[in-house]
């Protein structure tokens, strides 16, 4: 289909988000701007230098209407079961999921989509030639999620999930195992963590 992402090996990519006012424009680890508006030094990995952008980081803090969103364990274990049966029942294809207390990680190949130009516009997936199926299921499992605490009287007074959580492409095999193991070992921080072939860690 069109925007398919040719760099994706075999339709897998490693998705990343956060919880509601946990990384917010400015942050010291490094952040993004929408579509890379603006350049921005250094990343969670490399993170700019010290103060850089600490006025975008006070004023973001001021904007949130509710504090941040932090995940109890029994929140984190909810939402991988929901995230999960959500994916599956979507026909994607999961490989690995971690939930801790403010982000997660998940490693997925994406069922391609047939979409028209009005589904696009109905479902805000914005024309800028990357592959629309990574971030239309995520956001189902994320909405599966959110209804999944609702429903168990578990949900945070504020929202669950940061915006714009990022998906990128797994580009080989061994890439592919790097990341699955990436992904799993988060159980050694007390996440909450589904593997393919182990099933729910806790």
């Amino acid at each position: 289909m069109s925007g398919t992402n040719p760099n994706a090996w075999h339709n897998f990519y490693h998705c990343v988000g956060g919880t509601y006012g946990t990384w917010l424009r400015g942050d010291p680890r490094g952040y993004r701007t929408w579509q890379h508006q603006n350049h921005i030094d250094g990343d969670y990995k490399n993170p700019p230098p010290d103060g850089v952008y600490a006025p975008i980081f006070e004023y973001s803090k001021k904007q949130l209407k509710h504090p941040p969103t932090k995940l109890t364990k029994l929140q984190c274990q909810v939402l991988c079961h929901a995230m999960i049966e959500r994916l599956l029942a979507d026909d994607c294809e999961p490989i690995a999921l971690a939930i801790e207390i403010n982000h997660f990680h998940l490693l997925a190949r994406f069922r391609h989509m047939e979409m028209s130009e009005r589904d696009h516009q109905r479902q805000a997936i914005i024309h800028d030639g990357r592959d629309p199926a990574p971030r239309y299921h995520l956001g189902r499992a994320r909405q599966a999620g959110t209804f999944a605490l609702t429903q168990q009287h578990l949900k945070p007074q504020g929202p669950v999930w940061g915006r714009r959580p990022s998906c990128k492409p797994v580009t080989s095999r061994d890439h592919q195992l790097k990341v699955a193991g990436y992904i799993k070992r988060h159980q050694e921080h007390d996440a909450a963590v589904w593997h393919l072939k182990l099933g729910f860690l806790f």
